[in-house]
Formats: structure tokens, C-alpha cells, sequence
């Protein structure tokens, strides 16, 4: 079947063990409850949290079915699902922002717990028999969106660009390794397309090289200036800057990539949930009728944008000469 939840945006899923429960939660704050051969709820709970649910899980428990939903108020709601009802469990709050994923986890026999992480950086472990905070720990740099779970191995990831595997089995979160996620190549590690590529935004008309990133981070300057050989001192001047300021960063940064298209940007904007974005690409995006921030699923308190003409000014200089 397909399912539909009319105009508002789908947040999260899950479906019973017994396969006879899917429940979609929608950023509207809404939870349907459907069977999975049905395409229309056969339940519907509205504003079960205010500003928006993120995410969802559903597990057995005293042979019933639990469910989780957590959302942008911070909490997490504990629900039993009856007849395609809610019926209220436990409440639980502890984070500082945004609960954005959650997930149960049957660690020995008889203990189930609750995981849950949040933009607040934090993952906290729940006791679902008594709702006591188990466990908190700031796991990561910047917001959480998933995590997954087997046996005593927590997997967490984030917008920090890293996964993080855990050893949970006593309870508390203990890492094992972090898995960087990043796709942007050091300085060092471009080949000649990739200093091509850069050349040919600075210097249109300029015949490809053999030069590579390790030659762009480690020859004199001078000398490598000379190299590339492009015409009027002018350009020579702006070219060394250009230099310099990509051995600083090691490569691209991050921060000149646009959150939507993950493209350098030319035309940088700041929008009011306080990233930046190319201007067509989130002006694409609130276009749609979009109303959350495309990087934090906030509700955005307004729909204006701002040149950033500071980041706009520093990728010009490293990447078009005027």
C-alpha cells in the first residue's frame, strides 16, 4: 500500500513485530497509525508534540506495543498502542534542544532501554520501565540524526561529518572508534584534476598542468607562481593569495560548501536558523513551501535571507579572480 499523510512532511517510520502497526510521524507534530495494506490512517493523534515530531520506534513491551516519538520540544513520548490509540506511558525530558532520532534496545533479557539523541549534541539512556536517566554523554560536535543499535554496539551519526561506534554494555557509553564521513580530499591528496578544476575558476583560459595538491601545498611560491604562469602581476599577486589561503585550510572547507548541494558556493546567504546557504538553493527550497531549516528541521521564525558577504568575499579570493 501507499501511504498518505495529506500536505504535511514526513519525519519518521516504524512498523510493529507483529507487522500490524506502521506509524509515520509528520514534522506538523501529527502521528498517523495505519495497517501496513491500508493507505489510509486508521488512526490519526494530532499535536502530539508541539513545533513537530522527528523520529520514531515501536517494540513489545508486556506484550503490548510501545512506542516512542520524540520531537522538537525537546522530549521524548512514551505511548501504548492500542486499536490504533495512544494511550500515554511516560514523558521524558533531558535534552536541551531537539530530539532528532530515537531507538529501543533490549539489553539483557528483562531491561529494556531507551536511546535517544538530540541537536544538543548529548545521547542519554532511558530506563523505560521507571523513566530514570541512565546515562548522558556529549557524543559529538554538532547535531545527532541517527543511531542504530546490536547487542552492546551503539552506532551514532552526525552533522559533525563522523560516525561513532560505542560499547554500551554497562550501560554507559564508551567509544570504540570514530569513522570520518567527510568526502572533501585534503590539499595534499588532489590530483591534477583537482588542481585543474581550481585553475580553471581562477584562471579561465589557462592550459591544464601536471601539477598536483602535494606540489600546490609544498613548493616555494614563488617558484610555483611562476609555474603556473598567468600574465600580469596583478593576477600573479591575487593567485598567491589564492595559494596561501588553500595551505591554510588544507583543501576546501567545509564551510564553502552549501548544506543543500554540497557545491561551493557563489552567492552565500544566511538564512534565520543561522546557516548559510547558496542563495538559488535555499530560496529553491523555501519556494517549495518548506517552513524548517533544511540543515536543523527547526521551524524557521522567518523566511528572510541575508548576503554573507564576509564567507562570499574569502571564496572569491580563493576561487575567482575579478
Amino acid at each position: 500500500a501507499v501511504v498518505s499523510t495529506q500536505s504535511t512532511g514526513v519525519s519518521g517510520v516504524c512498523i510493529s513485530y507483529d507487522n500490524s502497526v506502521l506509524v509515520v510521524t509528520a514534522t506538523s507534530g501529527t502521528v498517523f497509525l495505519y495497517h501496513p495494506t491500508t493507505p489510509k490512517p486508521l488512526g490519526t493523534h494530532y499535536d502530539v508534540h508541539e513545533m513537530g515530531a522527528n523520529a520514531c520506534d515501536i517494540t513489545l513491551h508486556d506484550d503490548k506495543n510501545l512506542l516512542v516519538t520524540v520531537g522538537a520540544d525537546y522530549l521524548a513520548k512514551l505511548w501504548y498502542v492500542e486499536n490504533y490509540k495512544l494511550f500515554s506511558y511516560l514523558t521524558l525530558s533531558g535534552h536541551s534542544g531537539q530530539v532528532l532520532c530515537c531507538k529501543f534496545h533490549l539489553l539483557e533479557q528483562s531491561k529494556l532501554l531507551l536511546f535517544t539523541g538530540s541537536n544538543d549534541k548529548t545521547i542519554i539512556i532511558w530506563s523505560v520501565e521507571s523513566g530514570e536517566k541512565l546515562h548522558q554523554s556529549i557524543c559529538h560536535s554538532s547535531f545527532i540524526y541517527s543511531i542504530a543499535l546490536h547487542d552492546d554496539t551503539l552506532v551514532t551519526c552526525s552533522s559533525d561529518k563522523t560516525v561513532k561506534v560505542w560499547n554500551v554494555g554497562s550501560g554507559k557509553a564508551r567509544t570504540i572508534s570514530v569513522i570520518p564521513t567527510s568526502t572533501q580530499e585534503t590539499l595534499t591528496e588532489w590530483g591534477t584534476k583537482q588542481v585543474n578544476s581550481w585553475l580553471s575558476r581562477l584562471l579561465p583560459n589557462h592550459p591544464p598542468t601536471e601539477l598536483t595538491g602535494q606540489d600546490l601545498a609544498t613548493i616555494e611560491l614563488e617558484e610555483l607562481i611562476c609555474s603556473i604562469e598567468c600574465g600580469e602581476e596583478r593576477k600573479k599577486d591575487q593567485l598567491k593569495q589564492s595559494v596561501c589561503l588553500l595551505r591554510s585550510f588544507g583543501g576546501i572547507p567545509n564551510e564553502f560548501l552549501c548544506p543543500i548541494s554540497m557545491e561551493i558556493m557563489t552567492d552565500p546567504v544566511v538564512m534565520t536558523d543561522g546557516h548559510t546557504y547558496e542563495r538559488s538553493n535555499i530560496t529553491e527550497w523555501l519556494s517549495a513551501g518548506n517552513c524548517r531549516s533544511p540543515f536543523t528541521n527547526a521551524t524557521l521564525s522567518a523566511r528572510s535571507i541575508v548576503s554573507n558577504h564576509n564567507l562570499r568575499k574569502l571564496i572569491n579570493t580563493v576561487f575567482f579572480l575579478d
